[in-house]
């Protein structure tokens, strides 16, 4: 997907995320580094396991718990632009399209996120809450 494609993506979910309801990125640059960084640390997993660290659970099981933990965290802090945005980054059109350790990635990403939010700290993408 070229750059190009991205930003159109991300401009069309700043055209929704302008609802009270949604975060509104200040700084796509932030974002798109934030995501490259978490898509990065999933590929540098996918080569420590090929070098031999220990079998995670079956596959089918394993993204069964990853979605349903993406979903709920989309559903209850109000992440689902974020999450899609993720998605367009790793250059699918749907969260299903991602191989497990891209939905690792985007779940450990998530929970910086509500990390974040249950410390009261401001997200480096959103504007101050103060």
């Amino acid at each position: 997907m070229t750059e190009r494609m991205w930003v159109d993506q991300v401009r069309q979910l700043l055209v929704r995320a302008k609802t009270e309801q949604s975060v509104a990125f200040s700084n796509l640059q932030a974002l798109k580094g934030s995501i490259d960084g978490a898509l990065s640390a999933a590929q540098a997993l996918k080569g420590e396991r090929q070098r031999g660290a220990p079998l995670p659970p079956p596959y089918p099981i394993q993204r069964r718990n990853l979605l349903a933990q993406i979903a709920q965290k989309g559903r209850y802090y109000g992440l689902s632009d974020e999450i899609q945005a993720f998605v367009y980054a790793a250059n699918a059109q749907v969260i299903q399209e991602l191989d497990n350790d891209q939905l690792g990635a985007l779940h450990a990403w998530l929970t910086q996120w509500v990390e974040n939010m249950h410390s009261g700290c401001d997200s480096a993408f959103a504007p101050p809450a103060r």
